[in-house]
């Protein structure tokens, strides 16, 4: 039996006797478990609370993102819409619109290191949000179409600074205890953004005949970045950010009040607070932001980022932007010609996503991440056989296009489920303190060359060979299950500053799902630790 040497400073779990029974649990993280099992989190508390508030104007980033996709899947099938810019709501020229926001996006990659590690996570958010109501403004005057790309451009380049530091603020800021379902349901915004714009464009569908029915949304979509610009700057700032910026006092209050519910020596304040010191000074050269290279100077480097890499393209790639953006069309396809009602089906979709996501996002840290994208990818899987085989039949059995609806309804549930949460969690969590913002950086770019070539491909896609495309993604889905399984490490149940140990092993995945049987008594204490005997999944 192992002694236990890793008790964060101030435990004295190890100190005194057992209280009752002692009884084994699996655990990911030794030193995390103790210094929890010493302060348990009162989820209650008037700081606990006040937490709550900061992650869901946190969250609020990500519904810009959802905001968009739907709208411009709606909008798309309007008349008005198509009458104004002389579009038929499939092709070349309607790809093109979709993907300038992706593109105005990776333009921004360049800026977001500079400004999310250079000023701060809270700016960085302010300042995207800034640039987004100008986008909006841009794109709702429009009265051609090179008018109306420039405000989408503008709209993109301004979502993606925001978007980066939105997910590394909330991962920082998260308790560790429950750092899954609070940085898990940042991503379940989107399609919160995805329900607002999508019961918008089909209120206003059905009540305006003339431009305003696309316009008024638009113009709606200036409404969430603008209540974030409003909190944002009251708020916190990310205490790893501060650590890494020398100004540790401020980090350490902020740990304290939100971490150690106002006790500045609690074991998990302690913790966090000395691996983060004990990180920095490890690697205190400078970190310029144009500089890149610590993102692939070293084999675990180089693990971390073929991971953000596969999240990128796997949260793209799937299948789920065919239902995002064309979900119209795709009713369309199976029979159902009426726009209200594609809208109506629109609008619907989304609320079933959202539940499944919010679900899922409660479970990330008892199943794991590894177990909610195998599961939440390969029930995914199944609903695109269904979708494809009733799409395909309905051209014979007009009857069966309500099959496609319930298909599509079902992939949305099972990929928001298992997938939706980890999208921007699981990428963040992978990189370090020092790449962290950068790395982001790079998610969203690699997240938006992935839905460039995405769209644009399922724009054509859909006017050329229709319901045959879904192939294409039942069998890229098959892909992504063989990947993960063999090289998605485990992220459930760690600190974020124990992941470096976890990549500078000689095979990561291995090492992440190794579980360490631990010693509790009966009052929560840890009082054994046995390394010799350990699970793998």
């Amino acid at each position: 039996m192992a002694s236990y040497s890793e008790k964060p400073e101030g435990s004295s779990s190890m100190d005194e006797k057992p209280r009752g029974e002692v009884h084994e649990v699996p655990a990911a993280s030794v030193a995390l478990t103790a210094a929890l099992a010493e302060q348990k989190p009162n989820l209650l508390s008037p700081n606990m609370i006040r937490l709550y508030l900061i992650m869901s104007i946190g969250y609020l980033v990500s519904t810009m993102n959802g905001f968009d996709s739907s709208l411009m899947g709606a909008i798309n099938a309007m008349k008005p819409y198509q009458e104004t810019f002389g579009l038929n709501g499939k092709g070349s020229s309607t790809g093109i619109i979709f993907i300038i926001y992706q593109i105005g996006q990776i333009a921004s990659f360049p800026f977001c290191g500079l400004l999310a590690d250079g000023i701060g996570r809270r700016w960085c958010i302010f300042i995207g949000c800034f640039i987004v109501l100008i986008g909006t403004a841009v794109q709702a005057t429009a009265h051609e179409m090179g008018h109306f790309i420039a405000g989408r451009f503008v709209l993109g380049f301004g979502a993606a600074i925001a978007s980066a530091a939105g997910p590394a603020y909330i991962v920082e800021l998260a308790h560790p205890a429950y750092r899954g379902t609070m940085a898990g349901l940042y991503n379940i915004f989107w399609w919160l953004g995805s329900i607002l714009a999508g019961w918008t464009t089909y209120g206003t569908e059905l009540h305006m005949k003339d431009s305003w029915a696309w316009r008024t949304p638009t113009l709606v979509q200036a409404g969430i970045p603008f209540v974030v610009m409003c909190f944002i700057m009251f708020f916190p700032e990310s205490p790893r950010w501060l650590i890494h910026k020398d100004r540790t006092e401020e980090a350490l209050a902020i740990f304290a009040r939100y971490h150690g519910d106002g006790d500045a020596n609690s074991p998990l304040v302690q913790l966090q607070y000395h691996e983060i010191v004990e990180e920095r000074a490890a690697a205190r050269n400078d970190n310029p932001w144009w500089d890149f290279r610590e993102l692939c100077n070293t084999r675990a480097a180089r693990y971390r980022l073929w991971m953000v890499i596969g999240m990128s393209f796997f949260g793209q790639w799937s299948g789920n932007n065919v239902v995002s953006y064309f979900m119209p069309v795709m009713v369309e396809a199976a029979g159902i010609t009426d726009t209200s009602k594609q809208l109506l089906i629109n609008a619907i979709n989304p609320i079933f996503s959202m539940l499944g996501a919010a679900y899922g996002a409660t479970l990330l840290d008892k199943l794991g991440r590894r177990t909610m994208m195998l599961s939440g990818l390969g029930g995914a899987l199944i609903c695109y056989v269904l979708l494809t085989a009733f799409t395909a039949e309905s051209e014979r059995n007009p009857n069966l296009a309500y099959g496609t609806i319930v298909s599509i309804y079902l992939f949305g549930i099972f990929f928001s489920w298992g997938f939706t949460p980890l999208q921007t969690l699981y990428a963040v969590e992978v990189l370090d303190n020092r790449m962290r913002a950068k790395g982001s950086g790079l998610n969203f770019l690699f997240l938006n060359v992935a839905m460039v070539v995405n769209t644009y491909g399922i724009s054509v896609g859909m006017e050329k060979i229709q319901w045959r495309l879904y192939l294409v993604y039942i069998g890229w889905i098959c892909v992504e299950l063989v990947i993960i399984y063999f090289f998605f490490v485990e992220t459930a149940g760690k600190t974020l500053e124990e992941m470096t140990e976890i990549f500078e092993a000689p095979n990561p995945r291995k090492a992440s799902t190794r579980k360490v049987k631990v010693e509790v008594d009966r009052a929560g204490r840890v009082v054994g630790v046995d390394d010799d005997k350990h699970t793998t999944i």
